[in-house]
């Protein structure tokens, strides 16, 4: 057992430890509030470390350790990381936001195990003022956002925001490269649960071509219709696979637009808590699009 034992007793007198919490740490994304993890801060209060606990320790057992002689060497590992989080972006500001920087944030994420996303998403758009390419540092930052939506605990708001923003991005810097790059994570991503995609695209484009717009507008209209397309024909591809009832059924069928068939499904099928937000938009707008289609 690691609690209680001599060994943790040993190795809070070197560390503060903090078993039980209310709430998630800040460096915390919403998806580990509910499983697991063990975070390792220095003694200034930056990230060292983050792991799968249960993971970390089934791993350190194997070596031949007991449970609490396991998490003491996982620690004393973990404290012995060369640079923190925090110092990873004051590199970044210091070097005005090189692609060298941006690589090592991302390096350290991965070595984090995800943790700690949605706060270096925040910290690139805020340090875009330091860097040599603004645009581009914001362009990071949704990049990072996008990545911690696609693994996080499924949340409406952070979807929605997430699309706004890869929106407003492309909208705002349409001559930048980097809008044309963001229309990938607006599909994969952004829309990952929306209803009827190509709709929902085809009003971005309209919003992109219209007179008062540019040539680069337009141009990013026509690629995310192209994208669009290719999203449903892969969508419909899956769903002839897939049984009504199989995972991930109706969250294609509202990725193609088929109304009727997603009401249908979702009044025979029991909505969960994370998924009621998702299902009531799909409902309204499935209701919509049936009642336009009545009226014509």
């Amino acid at each position: 057992m690691l609690l209680p034992s001599k060994e943790l007793a040993d190795l809070s007198q070197r560390f503060a430890i903090c078993l039980p919490g209310k709430q998630a740490p800040s460096n915390c994304d919403i998806r580990y509030r509910q499983l697991y993890w063990l975070l390792v801060y220095d003694d200034k209060g930056e990230l060292r470390s983050a792991c799968r606990l249960g993971a970390r320790l089934t791993k350190v057992t194997k070596q031949g350790f007991d449970v609490p002689n396991a998490f003491v060497e996982i620690v004393e590992k973990a404290i012995e990381t060369p640079v923190s989080l925090e110092q990873l972006e004051r590199d970044y500001i210091a070097s005005h936001g090189s692609d060298k920087a941006f690589a090592a944030l991302q390096a350290k994420l991965k070595a984090l195990q995800g943790v700690g996303q949605m706060r270096v998403a925040r910290f690139l758009a805020t340090a875009s003022e330091h860097a040599k390419d603004p645009v581009r540092s914001r362009a990071r930052g949704l990049q990072v956002e996008a990545d911690a939506c696609s693994h996080q605990v499924i949340n409406y708001g952070a979807f929605a925001k997430l699309r706004e923003g890869l929106a407003e991005f492309v909208t705002a810097y349409p001559e930048h490269p980097a809008s044309a790059e963001m229309l990938k994570p607006l599909l994969d991503v952004g829309m990952k649960y929306s209803f009827d995609v190509e709709a929902k695209c085809r009003a971005y484009a309209q919003q992109w071509s219209g007179p008062d717009r540019g040539v680069a507008h337009k141009k990013l209209a026509t690629l995310l219709l192209k994208q669009a397309a290719k999203k449903v024909l892969t969508a419909n591809e899956k769903l002839k696979k897939l049984k009504p009832r199989a995972y991930g059924y109706v969250r294609l069928q509202a990725v193609c637009g088929e109304a009727q068939i997603v009401l249908t499904t979702l009044d025979s099928t029991k909505t969960f808590g994370v998924m009621r937000p998702i299902h009531t938009e799909w409902r309204s707008e499935a209701k919509a699009k049936l009642a336009v289609g009545r009226d014509k």
